[in-house]
């Protein structure tokens, strides 16, 4: 089965590649962000997930969609859970359109490995995203294996992030306030 996962980042990916993989799936990711804020965390993000991607041959690509879209899509609820379920919906709909237009069987998503998201909105998300675009999303619970990827990310070294990436999360962090929209 050929599944396109997409990656919120290269740490939350770690268990659901090597799971899927296990089972026998041809794993190709996709990491599509525009949450993430400001530009230059996105891009550290997306080097540590294209260096994982090389270290395990797996193919991974980078979709790119303006912050500014982003913060459209969702401006109209900014409390949670309202922003996070537009957010998943804006970052699983383009990822379910790419799999129908490349042929994979099923998609799903990283995002259902954090025990932070909201993972009921997750679900509803791809859900949704199948329907408009006719290809599965496959459930599942990755939250089994949260402290296994972390296990993994830090015996490889990589950047692990401390909030999820967009602006209003970051608030609710350690990280102090960061250029642009928070003051």
């Amino acid at each position: 089965m050929r599944v396109l996962l997409h990656s919120c980042c290269a740490p939350c990916t770690t268990f659901p590649f090597f799971l899927l993989r296990a089972e026998g799936c041809s794993v190709d990711g996709v990491f599509l962000n525009p949450n993430v804020h400001p530009d230059a965390e996105r891009e550290k993000r997306w080097e540590v997930y294209r260096q994982f991607g090389e270290s395990e041959r797996f193919p991974v690509r980078k979709l790119d969609v303006p912050h500014e879209e982003w913060l459209s899509s969702v401006e109209a609820d900014l409390s949670r859970p309202g922003r996070c379920r537009r957010c998943y919906r804006t970052r699983l709909f383009p990822v379910a359109g790419l799999a129908r237009e490349e042929g994979y069987d099923c998609f799903t998503t990283s995002l259902l490995l954090s025990i932070y998201q909201d993972h009921e909105g997750v679900r509803e998300a791809g859900r949704e995203a199948s329907e408009a675009f006719g290809v599965p999303f496959i459930y599942r619970d990755f939250r089994v294996g949260y402290k296994r990827s972390r296990e993994i990310a830090r015996g490889r070294h990589m950047y692990m992030q401390k909030y999820c990436g967009c602006e209003f999360s970051a608030r609710g962090s350690a990280l102090p306030a960061q250029e642009g929209r928070l003051t």
